[in-house]
């Protein structure tokens, strides 16, 4: 019967795969997306998100309405929101802070109180970013971050995207992380330390924190967030990796901590010809949440079907609670509109 329902399931994702840019249409074309974690640095980027923008409405329905940029920009902030067109926002990027943060903590506040929504924070996982021999910071709860995390605790500054960069594993292989799981799980409780010891900062963690590729790992995630009220999640990047989980864990987890999920994609900076495959790999993401189909990512995965009120929140609602500034462009938008 198991195998079966393999063959079963791998010709509908074969049927699936070739069709699913022709077929998908939004059921809530009325529903405002805000994609809470893309990188687009300057002007050209923007403009090119905005065109995607554009295919995404004309091909699929879908209304992917708001950005939040999260890399360090290549022009000034002014130039580039002029044109995001009421469409962006931006955060500090703070990367690769593992031998010194690029600015000091009160910068970082300033910047923010000057118009950046909150700090990006790439702890990326040490075997990346330090090689051996070298001296750095190896856990994200080190005292040397101290003064920051309490900084932007006392200000009321959003940590809009705190990163632990893949600790399970180097990119596309997510299971590697097996054949050391203590060393993985010695970065997620660093992890957790900074989550308890700030209770009044409040985090979205990019990526669901990367607990999220095993059922088990998934169970964990549920114990952070109801633990830690101050703790929220981004979907970005994750898509890939969800055949890895059971269908039913993960819709339930979905629905069950609906009010802490924030939709991302992680996508980067747009070239000109990028334009129509990443209108595409949108529509990929979306038709995950809210189809009933299975959708070829990577591997063949079952989409959610989530219910209207639950994409509501995953989409904007959340956002909106979190974001300085994004009620206001909403409003302006529709306005315009």
């Amino acid at each position: 019967m198991r195998l079966r329902h393999i063959i079963i399931l791998t010709a509908l994702s074969f049927v699936c795969s070739n069709s699913l840019y022709a077929q998908y249409k939004s059921k809530y074309p009325d529903i405002p997306i805000v994609d809470v974690h893309v990188h687009a640095r300057a002007v050209n980027d923007v403009s090119n998100y905005l065109k995607v923008r554009e295919v995404i409405q004309r091909k699929f329905g879908s209304n992917l309405a708001y950005f939040i940029g999260l890399s360090t920009l290549e022009e000034p902030l002014a130039d580039v929101k002029k044109a995001a067109d009421n469409r962006f926002l931006f955060a500090v990027s703070e990367m690769r802070p593992h031998k010194g943060l690029n600015k000091t903590p009160e910068e970082i506040v300033a910047m923010v109180q000057d118009g950046y929504v909150g700090l990006k924070f790439w702890f990326g996982d040490p075997h990346r970013v330090i090689k051996e021999g070298e001296e750095g910071i190896t856990r994200i709860d080190d005292p040397g971050y101290e003064p920051l995390f309490s900084l932007l605790e006392r200000n009321k500054v959003l940590m809009t995207s705190l990163h632990i960069a893949d600790p399970n594993g180097p990119f596309g292989d997510r299971q590697a992380w097996m054949a050391d799981p203590v060393y993985y799980w010695t970065q997620i409780r660093a992890f957790e330390n900074v989550v308890a010891k700030y209770p009044d900062l409040t985090i979205v963690a990019a990526h669901c924190a990367w607990i999220i590729c095993q059922d088990a790992q998934v169970d964990y995630l549920r114990y952070m967030l109801s633990t830690y009220p101050n703790l929220y999640i981004d979907t970005s990047a994750t898509l890939p990796y969800m055949y890895l989980l059971n269908h039913e864990n993960v819709r339930n987890f979905y629905i069950e901590y609906q009010d802490r999920i924030l939709f991302g994609s992680d996508f980067a900076r747009l070239t000109d010809n990028a334009i129509e495959s990443t209108a595409n790999n949108f529509a990929s993401h979306f038709s995950f949440l809210e189809s009933d189909g299975i959708i070829n990512y990577n591997k063949p995965v079952q989409a959610l079907n989530l219910p209207r009120d639950v994409l509501e929140k995953i989409y904007y609602k959340n956002a909106l609670k979190l974001y300085p500034g994004l009620k206001e462009i909403m409003g302006m938008q529709s306005k315009d509109e």
